[in-house]
């Protein structure tokens, strides 16, 4: 008897040490944690050390701004890798999208490219580095104006 005793004693002390430790895993945490921002924020597909893969395109009618840059959309890139890159810049990466959305002054030409190159030169307007102008090597800086082709 006196050794049931002492395991039940032992098993009420586990199970009150236990469920001190532990919090219930369904208990949402209700604190927002404080953060400051120090510096810009770049694409974390990018690397630091190096730049896009091409730094720069122009065509022949496209009027050329000398010493201005801009980050537009790889001809090259897929429709999906280009929504998601899209989707990081007008999200966490806080460029001001709301021109391309519908009803919106830049939504024509409306085409994934079209918006994606928008979204990727406010992100790196705001961020003028030249590995901010990557988005996982979907996007590349150029030197001609694209407001002066699209209008926005």
């Amino acid at each position: 008897m006196e050794k049931s005793i002492n395991y039940y004693i032992l098993f009420l002390l586990l199970t009150h040490f236990l469920s001190s430790v532990y919090s219930d895993i369904t208990t949402p945490i209700t604190t927002i944690p404080n953060v400051v921002q120090t510096s810009p924020i770049l694409n974390p597909n990018s690397n630091p050390d190096t730049y896009s893969p091409s730094t720069s395109t122009s065509t022949s009618n496209s009027p050329v701004s000398s010493g201005s840059s801009w980050c537009i959309a790889s001809p090259s890139s897929s429709q999906r890798a280009l929504q998601v890159a899209l989707d990081y810049a007008c999200g966490y990466g806080g460029a001001d999208c709301s021109a391309i959305q519908s009803g919106g002054s830049c939504y024509n030409p409306n085409s994934v490219h079209d918006h994606a190159s928008f979204a990727f030169n406010k992100y790196y307007q705001r961020n003028p580095v030249p590995n901010s102008c990557n988005f996982g090597g979907n996007a590349v800086i150029t030197n001609t104006n694209p407001t002066q082709v699209h209008q926005c």
